[in-house]
């Protein structure tokens, strides 16, 4: 009777054992099998963040331009990336000429990259200073430019806040 019921439960278990095999997948991405097997979570576009603005602090003569920018795979998720990271800062000026600030980052050293990459918003931040408060234009476009070892370039451009933080009050009834 128990070597019955042996047989009987591998007959079952041989019967059931194929319907754990996984299923057949099949990739409903476009591009080719290389690029997908390099690596899948590369940066296919990237996006000025809206966190992204001009800062002036009280009394401070050289204004911050906060800038963050985010990586997206081609499913449309944050991700890291490496390449060249060019941001250009534009608009034009009080004055109407035409105002630009430059910053190239090298996201190839994997040390600068950690340095700049912040895990809370997935994005790269940086900070760059402005000489003066008139470098900063009078509706600031950033401008973001990322070049792929692959040679491949992602842009993307924006108009960002002017933040101006206003000195604390000593009136008590404010």
């Amino acid at each position: 009777m128990r070597s019955r019921s042996i047989l009987l439960s591998a007959c079952v278990a041989l019967v059931a054992l194929p319907a754990c095999q996984p299923a057949n997948t099949s990739s409903k991405r476009s591009g080719t099998v290389d690029k997908v097997a390099q690596w899948p979570f590369a940066p296919e576009s990237i996006r000025v963040h809206p966190l992204s603005r001009i800062k002036f602090e009280p009394g401070d003569r050289n204004p911050q331009v906060q800038g963050r920018v985010e990586f997206l795979d081609q499913d449309g998720f944050s991700t890291r990336g490496v390449g060249t990271l060019k941001i250009i800062l534009a608009g034009s000026s009080e004055s109407g000429s035409h105002a630009e600030s430059r910053w190239e980052c090298d996201l190839n050293n994997l040390e600068t990259n950690s340095q700049y990459y912040d895990e809370v918003t997935r994005t790269y931040q940086y900070s760059l200073s402005l000489d003066k408060a008139d470098d900063v234009p009078l509706e600031p476009s950033l401008h973001v430019v990322l070049t792929l070892p692959d040679g491949r370039i992602l842009s993307d451009e924006a108009v960002i806040h002017v933040s101006r933080l206003k000195p604390p009050s000593e009136d008590l009834d404010d």
